[in-house]
């Protein structure tokens, strides 16, 4: 990759400021769209097609279901039309060769995550970067660097009012269990924070926690006691230290 080229891609990142390089291990990603992304996740040719096989089959199997309720009169013409929008291509099928084979003939160290249609690839090397980037089917590129300003483990606030922070795990909870956890917040309403996304998670009948739900505390002890009210909710735990 030429100066001019690199400058231009760098340009385009935007900073995310972490305690961590992403994955401990890179500082830039680039995440994108490309049609059937998930047929990657066990990168490799023969993988790719057994997958496209099998979803071609299945896709096939629903198309007929659905065909079968529009007749009975269940569905309108729309749903069919629907289903035609995903089929899968020659052109969809090449895309996702070319991006394997990109992936694995690259000498550059990185990790891919793919989640239906979109994928991230998280790399040091730019060059690698900007070789996704140019491959036919990817688009709606995102792009961001990682930018390390803090000590692991820590989570920065402007004005801090809590030591320390713990997420949860995610998982499910039964109904007497999450009465138990509420009675013990509440009991610590005035010490402790909850974030926006807890607050609204205890207002409803739901039982399953999320890794992005957080509490903010003090005393040591507390974490003690909420980990003896519901054993094993904690993902992590980090400090509070103030934003310079």
């Amino acid at each position: 990759m030429d100066t001019l080229s690199l400058t231009k891609l760098t340009q385009q990142f935007k900073l995310v400021v972490k305690d961590r390089l992403f994955y401990n291990r890179f500082e830039y990603a680039i995440g994108f769209y490309i049609d059937e992304a998930s047929c990657l996740r066990d990168l490799g040719h023969e993988q790719i097609d057994d997958m496209i096989k099998r979803r071609i089959a299945w896709r096939e199997i629903a198309q007929q279901r659905i065909v079968g309720n529009i007749n009975s009169g269940l569905f309108g013409q729309q749903t069919i039309i629907s289903r035609r929008n995903k089929d899968i291509t020659e052109q969809t099928i090449s895309d996702l060769h070319r991006l394997a084979n990109l992936l694995l003939t690259t000498s550059a160290d990185f990790k891919l995550v793919v989640s239906v249609n979109t994928a991230h690839v998280y790399a040091n090397d730019l060059t690698l970067i900007e070789q996704i980037n140019s491959l036919p089917g990817v688009s709606n590129q995102d792009y961001t660097r990682a930018v390390v300003c803090r000590p692991k483990d820590t989570i920065q606030l402007k004005y801090p009012r809590h030591q320390q922070r713990i997420y949860f795990k995610i998982t499910k909870i039964t109904d007497d269990q999450k009465k138990n956890l509420l009675n013990f917040l509440n009991n610590y309403s005035e010490t402790i924070r909850l974030s926006p996304a807890l607050q609204h998670w205890v207002k409803t009948p739901m039982v399953r926690t999320q890794d992005y739900f957080f509490i903010d505390y003090n005393e040591p002890s507390w974490l003690t006691m909420l980990s003896l009210v519901r054993p094993g909710l904690i993902r992590k735990t980090m400090q509070i230290i103030p934003a310079k």
